[in-house]
């Protein structure tokens, strides 16, 4: 067998690096344009979230925010606990979202100063199980997923949701989660599928956000909206009346931004002695 030449050798290097450096060209705008994107969507969810929550909770303290992407899934490492509670036959975009997910709700417990945080498990009702001290939320939606997670009391909980109007417009859903007053405020505009986003995150947050204190599925159609166009903000009413003892949900305000296709919602609910409220920002 020959041995190659120098010349030749150093030919078929130069390919590879010029080969390299021509990937590396063609991916600096989709590099640029995830970045922009993410720094986005940052600052939207910050400018909903500095709304939402009460005024003893501030991002870089107490409040942490840690949005992460399927691009970046290979870069953290996984705990054996949560990778355990992923079912084998899962499909890849839930194994991404899980996977992804709990990087993020990671990164924001790191921001609270856990260094090496535990890991989140899962609840009876798919919950995240944030360490004491901590409550939490997670969400994902498209490539992305978010985790807001603050040092509180157990009195507080937070929910968040992230929608596209993508998935919004796949399938018939608004008499699944509208309530007639809500119906005829989506359909009243030309932007029906961004209201009907609206109302289909603003619900799941507001959901996961009660869930702590109800213990139970709570159906789309126990909660009715309205929209408060001077406050830009939602309006919430529960309207179970098993609930009425265990869950005294005082009329609550949700928070919502939107940044193109993406809608995120934000819901606090917090108990004072017998008393649940809510607490939230505007949409913008």
């Amino acid at each position: 067998m020959s041995t190659p030449s120098i010349g030749s050798t150093f030919r078929s290097e130069r390919m590879l690096t010029m080969a390299h450096l021509e990937e590396l060209r063609s991916s600096r705008p989709e590099q640029a344009q995830a970045i922009e994107c993410k720094r986005a969507l940052e600052a939207m969810i910050i400018h909903v979230l500095e709304g939402a929550v009460p005024g003893s909770l501030r991002l870089g303290e107490n409040l942490a925010l840690a949005i992460a992407s399927w691009q970046e899934q290979g870069n953290d490492r996984r705990h054996p606990e949560e990778v355990r509670l992923l079912a084998p036959g899962a499909c890849r975009k839930r194994q991404l979202d899980w996977t992804v997910g709990r990087a993020a709700a990671r990164l924001a417990l790191q921001q609270l100063g856990l260094e090496d945080p535990p890991p989140v498990l899962r609840g009876d009702g798919g919950e995240p199980l944030w360490p004491a001290g901590i409550s939490g939320s997670i969400t994902h939606c498209d490539r992305w997923s978010i985790a807001v997670s603050a040092k509180c009391a157990d009195s507080l909980a937070i929910g968040i949701d992230l929608e596209s109007l993508e998935r919004v417009r796949e399938a018939d859903i608004i008499h699944l989660i509208c309530r007639e007053p809500e119906i005829e405020w989506v359909s009243s505009d030309d932007d029906f599928h961004g209201r009907l986003g609206m109302v289909f995150s603003a619900k799941e947050a507001l959901y996961k956000s009660l869930y702590p204190f109800c213990r139970r599925y709570i159906d789309f159609t126990e909660v009715e909206l309205s929209w408060l166009p001077e406050q830009s903000r939602f309006h919430a009413k529960l309207l179970s009346a098993s609930d009425a003892s265990s869950l005294p949900l005082h009329p609550s305000e949700i928070s919502c931004g939107r940044h193109k296709h993406l809608i995120f919602s934000c819901s606090v609910c917090e108990t004072k002695g017998d008393r649940l409220t809510g607490r939230s920002a505007g949409f913008s």
